[in-house]
């Protein structure tokens, strides 16, 4: 495209655009807290592309793929040419409009209509009169009042936020299949949680069934160890289903036919250092959904200035050049030159209120966008406030679950060796397994949610960066 797309572009285009609203994110920046509340905030670097802190190639190549290829990232960029080809049409109204014409006509006088015959017998009884002519024309506004101007900016604000809406389209769909990416690593790795167990259980069965003939178990111990074993067998099928779910889901994302055959990585990766969060006032021009909410501020102030000038008189000058010719062979000839120059006023008198009562829309349409604006605003700030609460939440569950997955572990390697040797009764020992079991699926569910959520925090920020001035800009 030969618009620019960047975020950080459109940010600094925010200050040049004027707008007849009484507030701007300026203002409302005012309302902010200097810091977040949620503690530990690291001022560290961070990546320009946020999928690349998960150091993962796989993940940062599907990433691409998916912003090259998605149909809907191609719908918003379709949008996005059509609102400049807006600015562009709403600009050329303030320059003037040129035109050429030419043209023939042609008429027949009959004097028969008008009751007689003129004399003579060799005098004809009709007359046929030809013209040609070449005009070129001349037409422009004098935007006395703004109205043009108006219309221009908001025009080019409306374009403005569509760019933004796309960068925020890209953004999200990078935050979507990254979210894709764990959670089919996650149900992969439940699924094999999941035929573990079904391979641990077949061995119980065979076990319990050796004793239950020997007449050392009871048949309420095999019935158990059947059970379970039927039990997990069924969440092998339900896991492989879910994980065959998620990869068509990706594949989708990357505009790809759903196959189910797209490769993915066995093990989660690592839960990448943190990042700089800033000061909530930084994320104002960082966020692709609030650029384009104070663009769409801009634009409706535009608008506003737009229905007050139609209430003044319109003045235009025209202006025309050409000749005029019953000849053909003259019609570039100077004996035909014709010409005419005009101004026009045209002052609204009466339109039954139309004209006053779009100004009371467009001013309402503007206190509308400016709590469009604000409402978008809380809803950022709630989302990087519960994302930087709920990481350190998340790391406090990861650790505790780790140790409950190694002690299950252990618990679960007791139980079978007292069962091996006569000891432990089976109750015990299916308990220990699900236990452990149970344990591991929930560890890695956390770890899969801590990696969610430092996505949720990326994309509450506004992106990538990598590091935060004194001055409070951010690379994109």
């Amino acid at each position: 495209m030969r618009r620019p797309l960047s975020i950080t572009a459109a940010g600094l285009l925010l200050a040049g655009c004027a707008t007849d609203s009484n507030r701007t994110a300026r203002d409302f920046a005012n309302e902010l807290p200097t810091e977040w509340t949620a503690p530990g905030v690291s001022t560290g670097q961070a990546a320009a592309f946020w999928w690349h802190n998960f150091r993962d190639d796989q993940l940062s190549e599907a990433i691409g793929q998916a912003l090259a290829a998605n149909p809907d990232v191609w719908s918003a960029a379709a949008r996005l040419e059509g609102a400049w080809a807006q600015a562009r049409i709403a600009g050329a109204e303030q320059l003037p409009q040129i035109g050429l014409s030419g043209g023939l006509s042609k008429s027949k006088l009959n004097m028969a209509q008008f009751g007689f015959k003129l004399p003579g017998g060799n005098l004809p009884n009709a007359f046929v009169n030809e013209r040609h002519n070449l005009t070129l024309g001349a037409q422009w506004e004098l935007d006395l009042w703004g109205r043009i101007r108006a219309g221009k900016r908001a025009a080019r604000a409306n374009a403005l936020g569509q760019a933004a809406e796309f960068a925020g389209a890209r953004h999200s769909l990078a935050g979507q299949v990254a979210k894709a990416w764990m959670l089919t690593i996650e149900a992969r790795q439940q699924a094999r949680l999941a035929k573990f167990a079904v391979s641990t259980h077949e061995t119980t069965v065979a076990q319990v069934r050796t004793r239950f003939e020997q007449g050392i178990l009871s048949s309420l111990d095999l019935r158990l160890a059947r059970a379970n074993l039927a039990v997990a067998r069924a969440q092998v099928a339900e896991l492989e289903s879910v994980a065959s779910q998620m990869i068509r889901q990706l594949e989708i994302l990357l505009g790809q036919f759903p196959a189910n055959k797209l490769a993915i990585p066995a093990k989660l990766p690592e839960v990448p250092p943190a990042i700089p969060a800033g000061v909530p006032a930084q994320i104002l021009s960082r966020r692709p959904d609030l650029v384009a909410a104070e663009q769409r501020l801009f634009a409706t102030g535009a608008t506003l200035a737009q229905a007050r000038a139609t209430l003044y008189p319109q003045i235009s000058l025209t202006g025309s050049s050409g000749t005029s010719t019953s000849e053909l062979s003259g019609l570039l000839s100077g004996d035909s030159v014709v010409w005419n120059v005009a101004a026009n006023l045209t002052q609204p008198v009466f339109q039954a209120g139309r004209l006053r009562a779009n100004v009371r829309l467009q001013r309402a349409n503007l206190k509308a966008a400016e709590e469009s604006f604000r409402s978008t605003m809380l809803v950022a700030m709630g989302e990087v406030e519960n994302a930087l609460d709920a990481g350190r939440q998340l790391a406090t569950m990861d650790e505790a679950l780790g140790v409950a997955y190694e002690q299950s572990q252990a618990a679960a390697q007791v139980a079978q060796e007292r069962f091996d040797r006569g000891l432990g009764d089976m109750i015990t020992l299916l308990e220990a397994r699900r236990r452990a079991i149970n344990a591991e699926g929930q560890w890695r569910a956390a770890r899969r949610r801590q990696l969610e959520n430092r996505i949720n925090l990326h994309l509450a920020l506004g992106g990538g960066f990598e590091s935060l001035k004194s001055n409070g800009t951010a690379r994109q």
